[in-house]
């Protein structure tokens, strides 16, 4: 047997040892991950087993706590036909168009805005760059009255365009489109200059289609913005036909008495689309916020 046979031979008992240690650490780091995701998940559970029990039966397998409490014992779907009848799909309607559009349009202005950034130089530049960055600072409730009174001088109170268009540009998506771009081949921006193509040619038929990642993830967030939104909606379009989600939950809420059972309804139909848009898309996301352009 030759020394390099040997050597090969050791290496591999080596390779197939089992470090008890590090199983120890995994093991309990999947331990206390799991019991993580139980303390995440119990009261999601409860909310929806809650929101299909009538609602004199909402809290009584809750205190005392009963194994009960995940199981709607007497299954109904009264606080469903509730909501609905109370026009929650005009509301799920509203706030889903409402978010369609942001996104179209907002991530149209981002994009570009980025896009700016990352490829040419002109003057104010850096400080533009640098009033976009200031804006991350700058809680959203210190603008809230300057953008009311606007919003109020130019007679849109109670329209569409006065819940869209605040949303559209958004300085961390400007920022993290810039990013981006920076990391975009510049062979192929330069190929197709050669060819005669314009800027804009360029933006939308050679960068716009192989940024996948950014433009699933701008489109998550711009859409999520408005999905979450509540108080801008409430100042500035209180009217029932302009009624967005958010607002449409908190009507189980009333001056004299709460129906639990329809304000959790309302809530897991809320979170349902959500959920269905970021499991999906979870991995563009962290490869846009990474940088680079990835298929």
């Amino acid at each position: 047997m030759t020394s390099n046979e040997l050597f090969k031979i050791n290496t591999s008992n080596k390779k197939g040892r089992i470090n008890p240690k590090k199983l120890l650490y995994s093991g309990a780091k999947y331990i206390v991950l799991v019991l993580i995701a139980i303390l995440v998940l119990l009261p999601l559970l409860w909310g929806i087993a809650a929101s299909f029990t009538p609602l004199e039966k909402t809290y009584e397998y809750a205190y005392p706590f009963s194994w009960k409490a995940f199981i709607p014992v007497d299954f109904t779907l009264d606080a469903y036909e509730a909501i609905f009848e109370r026009g929650f799909g005009n509301s799920l309607l509203n706030t889903f168009l409402l978010g369609i559009i942001t996104v179209v349009i907002g991530g149209l202005i981002c994009t570009s805005a980025g896009f700016a950034f990352s490829r040419f130089d002109f003057p104010g530049k850096k400080l533009l760059f640098f009033i976009v960055l200031l804006t991350f600072t700058i809680p959203g409730d210190l603008t809230v009255i300057p953008r009311f009174i606007m919003i109020k001088d130019w007679g849109w109170i109670n329209t569409w365009q006065a819940l869209v268009v605040p949303l559209l540009a958004n300085s961390f998506i400007i920022f993290m489109s810039s990013q981006f771009f920076k990391e975009f081949p510049q062979e192929l921006v330069d190929a197709a200059r050669v060819d005669g193509a314009s800027w804009l040619r360029v933006y939308f038929s050679v960068v716009l289609p192989v940024s996948k990642p950014l433009l699933i993830s701008l489109g998550l967030i711009l859409f999520l913005s408005q999905w979450d939104s509540y108080f801008w909606p409430l100042l500035v379009a209180p009217d029932q036909q302009f009624r967005v989600v958010q607002l449409a939950i908190t009507e189980s809420v009333q001056e004299y008495q709460t129906f639990w059972n329809e304000l959790l309804a309302g809530s897991m139909l809320a979170a349902i689309i959500p959920i269905l848009l970021l499991i999906p898309f979870q991995k563009y996301f962290i490869n846009a916020v990474v940088g680079g352009v990835k298929e």
